[in-house]
C-alpha cells in the first residue's frame, strides 16, 4: 500500500490524503510529472532507491453480519516492490523501464500487478487502462471513478466502473471479474478503501468504510466508531483508521484499530494519512497540502513520533512520500523556487538522506509531481 501508500487522494489518496487534509486519492489524482527524458544512467540508482516491502491488508474481524467471517491475516507480510513513474516511463525495482505513452500529468494513481501488468488511473481519458508489461495498451475501461485500489500483494487491483459495478482484475486473468456496486444513495459511487483479495474489498462512502463486498454481496461491518481504514498491519492485527472531524478537531484524527478487540488502541490528531512500515514496527504520516507533503513523520504504535523529515534548503519541499523498506523513506523532493526535482532515499533518522537521481529541471510542484510511486 500505499499511495490507502502515500500520494491515495487529488484522487481518493486528490480525494486520496482524506476528507480533511488533503485525502489520498487527491494526491494521486493530480497527477504529476512533466516531460522529460531521464538519464539512463540514474536507472539502476532509481530502481535500488524505491524497492519497497508492501503490507498486506488483514481479513475482517468477526464482527461481519455473516456467519463465516474471514481470519486475520498470517504474520508474515507478503512482499511487493514501488515502481516509479517519471516523465511517462515506468521504471520497475529491477531497473526497467517500460513507456506508457501517457502523460504523467493525466495518471491519478496505478500500480503494477505481479503477472507485470501496469494499471492506471487517468483523468484524460477519464477511465482505467491495462498495459501489457512491455507497456502496450491491453485495454481501456470507462468508470465512474478514476481511482484504483491495488492489493497489498500486488495480485489484485479493483475500481469503480462506468455502471457503478466494482471491477478486480486479478493476476493471471485475462479480463476483470464483476462484483456489486457499493451501496451509496442517489448517482454516488463509493470508495473502495482495501482490496483484501479478489473477492474480498472493504468499501465505502468515502468517509467511513462500512461494509466488506464479495461476489455474494455487501455485508455490513461494524466498529466501535466511525472510521475510514487507510492500511493494515502486515500481521493484521491493526487498522490505520482516519476519524470524522469533531469539535476541537476539524481536520479529524487519525488512530489505529483494533479490529478483533473492537477499539482504538492509539489516537493522535496531529497526524495524517499513516502508512505502516513493511515489518509493521511504525507508520508513516503527512498533511497533503497545495499538492506537497507537510509534516513528514515516522511514527511508533503508540502513534508518537520518532523522527521527522524536512528536506535541506529553505525553499525545499516534499512531494511525495513513502516506505522504501522497513528503515528507510523515499522521497520526491522539488525546490519550489526553481522547480529542481530530485529523488531522495531516507532513514529512519529523517537525516543524511541520498540523492539518487537529480536535481533535475521540472515542473510546478503545485501542478504535478516529478517522481510518482506505485500503490
Amino acid at each position: 500500500m500505499t499511495e490507502e501508500t502515500f500520494v491515495r487522494e487529488l484522487e481518493r489518496h486528490a480525494e486520496h490524503i482524506h476528507g480533511a487534509p488533503l485525502s489520498f486519492e487527491d494526491v494521486r489524482g493530480k497527477a504529476r510529472s512533466i516531460r522529460r527524458r531521464r538519464r539512463a544512467a540514474a536507472v539502476g540508482a532509481l530502481a535500488a532507491a524505491v524497492a519497497v516491502v508492501a503490507v498486506v491488508p488483514a481479513a475482517l474481524s468477526g464482527r461481519l453480519d455473516r456467519a463465516d467471517p474471514p481470519q486475520p491475516a498470517p504474520s508474515l507480510p507478503r512482499t511487493a516492490h514501488t515502481a516509479v513513474l517519471h516523465d511517462g516511463e515506468v521504471t520497475m525495482p529491477d531497473g526497467r523501464t517500460v513507456r506508457v505513452g501517457v502523460d504523467n500529468s493525466d495518471v491519478a494513481n496505478y500500480g503494477v500487478l505481479t503477472d507485470g501488468r501496469i494499471v492506471m488511473g487517468l483523468s484524460k481519458p477519464y477511465a482505467v487502462r491495462v498495459y501489457s508489461a512491455d507497456g502496450t495498451l491491453d485495454e481501456q475501461y470507462p468508470v465512474q471513478s478514476n481511482a484504483i485500489t491495488m492489493s497489498a500483494d500486488d495480485h489484485a487491483v479493483a475500481w469503480v466502473a462506468k455502471d457503478f459495478t466494482v471491477r478486480v482484475l486479478a493476476t493471471g486473468a485475462a479480463v476483470p471479474t464483476e462484483l456489486p456496486g457499493i451501496p451509496m444513495p442517489g448517482e454516488a459511487a463509493g470508495s473502495i478503501d482495501a482490496v483484501l483479495d479478489a473477492q474480498h474489498l472493504l468499501v465505502g462512502d468515502g468517509t467511513s468504510t462500512s461494509g466488506e463486498l464479495t461476489p455474494e454481496g455487501f455485508h455490513d461491518l461494524h466498529t466501535s466508531e466511525p472510521l475510514r481504514v487507510e492500511d493494515v498491519s502486515p500481521d493484521g492485527h491493526l487498522w490505520a483508521a482516519t476519524f470524522p472531524a469533531t469539535q476541537g478537531h476539524d481536520l479529524g484524527c487519525s488512530g489505529l484499530y483494533d479490529p478483533v478487540a473492537e477499539k482504538v488502541v492509539a489516537r493522535n490528531c496531529d497526524v495524517y494519512s499513516l502508512a505502516f512500515a513493511p515489518d509493521g514496527a511504525h507508520l508513516l504520516g503527512g498533511y497533503y497540502e497545495n499538492n506537497m507533503v507537510a509534516g513528514v513523520s515516522v511514527l511508533d504504535l503508540n502513534l508518537q513520533q520518532v523522527t521527522g523529515f524536512e528536506p535541506a534548503g529553505p525553499d525545499a519541499a516534499v512531494s511525495r512520500v513513502a516506505w522504501s523498506d522497513a528503515e528507510h523513506l523515499v522521497a520526491g523532493v522539488v525546490d519550489t523556487k526553481s522547480n529542481a526535482w530530485s529523488l531522495e532515499k531516507v532513514g529512519l533518522d529523517g537525516h543524511d538522506p541520498q540523492v539518487v537521481a537529480g536535481p533535475a529541471p521540472g515542473g510546478n510542484p503545485e501542478m504535478r509531481a516529478e517522481y510518482v510511486f506505485s500503490e
